[in-house]
C-alpha cells in the first residue's frame, strides 16, 4: 500500500549505515515509525517539529512502514535559533512520550501545528515550555481543574484548590499561581522570574509523570533549563 500523509517529525535513530528509523506524528495515522532508507544523507530535512509531506508504503497492519520521501510542507526558521530549536527537542519528546502508537487525532494534529507556528513566531520564549505543557494537557484530557482562587496543586488528584492533603503530593507557591493562571487563560508576563518558571515546568513534568504511565523522565529538560537560564 502506497500513501501520502502530512507528519510532524519527532525522533530518529540509526537503522543501518545509511538508513534511519524515524518517528512522526501524522495527520491520518497518528504516531508512526518508518524505515527511511538512505535517510542519513537527507538528515538536514529532519529537525524536531518540522512539518513535511510523507510518501511511504507498507502493510497497514505492519509496525514499520517504508518512508520513500520527505518534503517540507511548511516554512519555518526556528531550527536556526538555539533557544527555539532546544525547546523544539523538548516538545518533540513530550509528544512522543504522551501519544500512543497509531492513535490518530486530527484535533491534536491541528493543535500541534498551531503551537509550532507560535514557537516559530515567538519573540520571547521564556514561558513557552510551560505554556505548551499546560495547553497540551488539555488536548490529552488530563488538564488540572482549577477551583476559585486555588493556590494548592494536588498532583495526584489533578486539582488546584485551597484545600490541603495529608495523603497526596501537593505543591504551592508562585509557580502554582503561574500554572493556574495559564489554565484559566490569564495573561502571564514573560518577566516571571527564572526560579518560578523552572519550578512551574518541573511541577508540570511531575504531574505528567503521575498521569501518563509511560513517562519516567524527560531527557531533554536539563538542556532546556540551561539554555533558558543563560
Amino acid at each position: 500500500m502506497k500513501a501520502i500523509d502530512e507528519g510532524i517529525f519527532l525522533h530518529r535513530s540509526p537503522y543501518s549505515d545509511s538508513s534511519l528509523i524515524t518517528t512522526f506524528f501524522t495527520r491520518q495515522k497518528g504516531l508512526q515509525k518508518f524505515v527511511f532508507r538512505g535517510g542519513k544523507k537527507k538528515a538536514h530535512q529532519l529537525y524536531p517539529l518540522s512539518v513535511s509531506e510523507l510518501n511511504y508504503y507498507g502493510r497497514t497492519e505492519g509496525n514499520l512502514m517504508n518512508l520513500t520521501s520527505v518534503q517540507a510542507s511548511s516554512n519555518y526558521n526556528f531550527q536556526f535559533d538555539p533557544v527555539k530549536s532546544t525547546i523544539a527537542f523538548f516538545i518533540a519528546e513530550c509528544i512522543r512520550k504522551c501519544v500512543i502508537d497509531n492513535d490518530f487525532d486530527t484535533i491534536m494534529f491541528g493543535f500541534l501545528k498551531t503551537e509550532i507556528q507560535r514557537l516559530n513566531d515567538a519573540l520571547d520564549c521564556a514561558l513557552f515550555p510551560i505554556e505548551f505543557m499546560v495547553a497540551f494537557s488539555e488536548v490529552l484530557g488530563l488538564q488540572p481543574l482549577v477551583e476559585k482562587q486555588g493556590k494548592v496543586f494536588n498532583l495526584d488528584e489533578g486539582i488546584i484548590s485551597n484545600g490541603s492533603s495529608q495523603l497526596n503530593r501537593t505543591e504551592e507557591g508562585a509557580h502554582v499561581v503561574l500554572i493556574a493562571g495559564l489554565i484559566e487563560g490569564r495573561n502571564q508576563s514573560s518577566a516571571v522570574d527564572r526560579l518560578t518558571r523552572e519550578k512551574a515546568l518541573e511541577t508540570m513534568m511531575m504531574y505528567y509523570r503521575t498521569h501518563v504511565p509511560r513517562i519516567e523522565r524527560f531527557e531533554t529538560y536539563e538542556i532546556v533549563r540551561e539554555i533558558l537560564s543563560a
